[in-house]
């Protein structure tokens, strides 16, 4: 999942250097990669919202 966030970011740059008049979705793929760290990291710490899983 870090490397789909990796992507997101570079995607956003890629727009931001290429065509910057698509600036807000550069803006929200940066902000959706944001909300997949924390996604990942709330589940990860957190065992009262995913519980205790076996994989």
């Amino acid at each position: 999942m870090e490397f789909v966030e990796l992507l997101m970011l570079t995607a956003a740059v890629l727009i931001i250097i290429l065509k910057p008049e698509k600036e807000n979705w550069a803006w929200w793929l940066t902000v959706a990669g944001w909300a997949v760290v924390v996604f990942m990291y709330v589940g990860h710490v957190s065992t009262s919202i995913l519980g205790m899983l076996n994989l």
